[in-house]
């Protein structure tokens, strides 16, 4: 009865605490926003990798816990996809722009969002099942849930510098 109770409190737990993202992504967001926004090439994005991570698990609650640091890692992942998604958006407008230009002479070379697209989705397919294997490799460890954020974390900055660095190719 005790370990039913405990599973129960665990899983009630989970949700009430999840809402910390929000906070950890407003309060320690701004070291990563004054990253990116900062960052003039690939080299310099790819040190922002982490840091808002790093600020978090340094604080008061982010650190002394596998839930705070899972945390920590999921905040920024969070904000990394948020920049993802406006990199996404960017250089999709660009390539929809191109293939518009080239539709009238070669129309059948004029698939380059359409190709985006199609990456993208595979993309997310490829992060999600490999992000589900780091978890998986941890067994019941609970390791598995700092791995399997890092990924996250790490993956979706990547994919990101990759998306902003396509962009910039067409401005």
């Amino acid at each position: 009865m005790l370990l039913r109770l405990s599973l129960i409190a665990a899983v009630f737990a989970v949700p009430l605490h999840a809402s910390a993202t929000e906070q950890e992504v407003a309060a320690y967001g701004a070291t990563l926003d004054a990253c990116y926004t900062a960052a003039a090439d690939s080299a310099a994005l790819t040190d922002c990798i982490g840091q808002m991570a790093t600020v978090c698990m340094d604080s008061q609650d982010g650190g002394h816990s596998t839930l705070g640091m899972t945390m920590c890692a999921m905040a920024e992942a969070r904000v990394w996809d948020k920049f993802l998604n406006l990199e996404y958006r960017a250089t999709m407008d660009g390539l929809k722009a191109m293939d518009t230009d080239e539709a009238e002479y070669f129309p059948e070379f004029a698939n380059r969002a359409e190709s985006l697209r199609a990456a993208q989705r595979a993309w997310i397919a490829f992060r999600d099942a490999e992000c589900g294997l780091a978890y998986a490799m941890w067994g019941s460890g609970s390791m598995r849930n700092i791995a399997s954020s890092n990924c996250q974390l790490e993956m979706t900055a990547a994919r990101t510098i990759e998306l902003r660095d396509l962009g910039s190719e067409m401005r």
